[in-house]
C-alpha cells in the first residue's frame, strides 16, 4: 500500500496536538539568524497545509506541494473556510522531488520529516535539486529529518496513540522494524476507527518506510546539489543536545 492513502484522511486528527505555530516561529527564527526574512516560500511535502497556513498568517506568500491528492484536498477545503487572510497558501498536488513550478522563492522548507521519506541518496538529491531550482540566489532551504545518532542510541519501540472525539475515536499502533544495515525503520501502522455518528467500525494498515540520516552525508549531498551548509541542531533547539535527539534540522543556502 502506498504511503498516506487511508492515513491521509485522518492526518489532521492524528496530529491535532502538534504545535504548528511554534514550529513555524522556530523555522523563521533560524532563517532570520542568517539575515533572511522571506516574503515568499515554497513548502515541499506540505501535507494538509498546516505549516503553510501559519506561514501565511505571518505575511508570507506560500505555495505548497504534496504527493497525496487527499492531503491537498483536505488542505484546500480547510483554507476555503478561512476569511480575512490574504494571500492564502496555494496548494498543488505533485512529487516534491520532481515538481518544477517555474517560479523562484526566497526560501524553501520541507517539514515533518519529509527528508526521511526519501529513503536513498538519489531521492534525497532529487528533493534538494527541487529546492535549489526554486530558490533565488542566496535563498535558503530548511528541512528536518530523523537523526541517525538519536535513533541508534534510543532504538524505536512499539507505540500507541488514542484519540477520543464526539464523532470519531481513533486508536493507532505503530510497530517499528529497524533495518540497521540500511539506516531504515519500517513503521507499520494499524489504525482502528470508531465512527460514533454512523455507528461504524473500520481499520486499515500502512507501512511508512523512514530513512534516518547523519549530518556528514546530508552535508555531502547538499554540496553536490549546489548548497552551502549554514547550521543544524536538534528539533526546536539551536544546537545538538546530549543525548542526541531523534529529530534534527539543517539550514542550507543556495550557492
Amino acid at each position: 500500500m502506498a504511503v498516506f492513502e487511508d492515513y491521509a484522511s485522518y492526518y489532521n486528527l492524528l496530529y491535532a496536538d502538534k504545535d504548528y505555530a511554534a514550529e513555524v516561529e522556530f523555522v523563521l527564527r533560524q532563517l532570520r539568524r542568517f539575515g533572511l526574512d522571506p516574503a515568499s516560500l515554497l513548502d515541499l511535502g506540505c501535507g494538509t497545509g498546516r505549516h503553510a497556513l501559519e506561514l501565511a498568517r505571518r505575511g508570507i506568500a506560500v505555495s505548497g506541494v504534496d504527493l497525496s491528492e487527499t492531503m491537498i484536498a483536505i488542505g484546500r477545503c480547510a483554507l476555503g473556510e478561512i476569511s480575512g487572510l490574504r494571500p492564502l497558501p496555494k496548494l498543488c498536488q505533485g512529487d516534491a522531488g520532481k515538481v518544477r513550478l517555474g517560479r523562484k522563492f526566497a526560501a524553501v522548507t520541507s517539514l515533518f520529516h519529509v527528508m526521511s521519506y526519501q529513503i536513498d541518496e538519489e531521492k534525497a538529491r532529487a528533493l534538494m535539486a527541487s529546492a535549489h531550482c526554486h530558490l533565488r540566489p542566496g535563498g535558503m532551504f530548511f528541512f528536518d529529518f530523523w537523526y541517525g545518532p538519536g535513533v541508534l542510541s534510543d532504538p524505536p519501540l512499539q507505540r500507541e496513540k488514542k484519540i477520543t472525539g464526539q464523532e470519531i475515536s481513533l486508536w493507532r499502533r505503530a510497530r517499528p522494524v529497524q533495518r540497521i544495515q540500511e539506516n531504515i525503520v519500517e513503521v507499520n501502522y494499524e489504525i482502528n476507527i470508531s465512527d460514533h455518528s454512523r455507528g461504524r467500525e473500520s481499520q486499515f494498515r500502512e507501512c511508512h518506510v523512514m530513512r534516518y540520516w547523519f549530518l556528514p552525508e546530508l552535508k555531502f549531498l547538499a554540496r553536490q546539489s549546489g548548497f552551502s551548509f549554514l547550521s543544524a541542531g536538534g528539533w526546536l533547539e539551536d544546537e545538538f543536545a546530549s543525548p542526541p535527539p531523534w529529530y534534527a534540522w539543517i539550514l542550507l543556502a543556495r550557492d
